[in-house]
């Protein structure tokens, strides 16, 4: 894969133990996401996060385990960036074939046209 981690925008819910929040996945890699949320978590909260991706020619609804390595404020609400603990192979491969299917639209678009 050319990039590491690619920018997205994409509605994902963020589950602890005791509340859950929607937020805005801004930024996905086989390893860390950035989400905004407007309710904050702690580094080192784990947290799970449920979203649903193009995957393997679907939409695939994923729950990963992740552990919050980083916070900011950004206006009104918060910037998390996550560290992915995926628990099975499955989840890894989608999440690596959402990024190759990230990586094709961009390869897409510097095509020359004629």
């Amino acid at each position: 894969m050319a990039k590491t981690s690619y920018k997205t925008e994409r509605k994902v819910t963020l589950i602890a133990k005791n509340a859950t929040v929607e937020a805005v996945l801004k930024d996905l890699s086989v390893h860390e996401a950035g989400v905004l949320t407007p309710r904050g978590a702690k580094e080192g909260t784990e947290l799970e996060l449920k979203m649903e991706i193009p995957a393997f020619g679907e939409f695939t609804e994923l729950v990963i385990n992740t552990t919050v390595t980083h916070r900011h404020n950004l206006d009104d609400e918060i910037y998390l960036k996550l560290s992915l603990t995926p628990s099975s192979d499955f989840e890894r491969q989608a999440i690596e074939d959402f990024l190759k299917y990230k990586q094709r639209l961009i390869d897409m678009g510097k095509r020359p046209t004629v």
